[in-house]
C-alpha cells in the first residue's frame, strides 16, 4: 500500500490497532477523509499508530532547498492517559516493531491527547529533518 498514490491516492493515513495480541487496520478510522475527522474519534481509553500522508509547501525563506510541494510519510502513536498500564506497556513494545515495518517514515510524534495532533507541528519537525 501506498499512501496517495495509485489506487490509494485519497487515502492520507492507515491507522492501526492492537487487538488479541495482533496489528490490525482500524478500517472504521481509515476510510475517514482528513486528520479533524479523526482526532474526535480517536478511543480515548485505547491506543492507535497513525502513518499520516502530510503534504505541504516549502517555505520560501528557506533558501537552502527548493521551493515546492513535499510529501512525507508521519507516524503517530496515539496513547491517551487513561489507558491502562498493560495496553500501555504492550503498545511501547510494538512500537518499535511497526516502526521497523514500514520504511520511509520521516518522524515519530507521540501524542495524548487531540490537540498535540496538528499539521503545522509535524511540517515544522519535517523542516528540521530536511536541514
Amino acid at each position: 500500500m501506498r499512501l496517495g498514490k495509485g489506487v490509494y491516492k485519497d487515502v492520507k493515513f492507515l491507522v492501526l490497532k492492537m487487538q488479541d495480541n495482533f496489528i490490525q487496520i482500524d478500517a472504521e478510522l481509515t476510510n475517514l477523509a482528513t486528520l479533524d475527522e479523526l482526532i474526535p474519534k480517536l478511543p480515548p481509553k485505547n491506543t492507535r499508530f497513525i502513518c499520516y500522508l502530510l503534504s505541504f509547501e516549502m517555505p520560501t525563506e528557506n533558501t537552502q532547498l527548493r521551493e515546492g510541494i513535499r510529501s512525507k510519510i508521519m507516524f503517530l502513536t496515539w496513547c491517551p492517559d487513561e489507558t491502562n498500564v498493560w495496553e500501555k506497556f504492550l503498545f511501547t513494545a510494538a512500537t518499535n516493531l511497526v516502526k521497523k515495518k514500514f520504511k520511509g517514515m520521516t518522524g515519530t510524534i507521540q501524542c495524548s491527547h487531540g490537540s498535540e495532533i496538528d499539521e503545522s507541528l509535524m511540517i515544522e519537525k519535517c523542516l528540521t529533518f530536511m536541514k
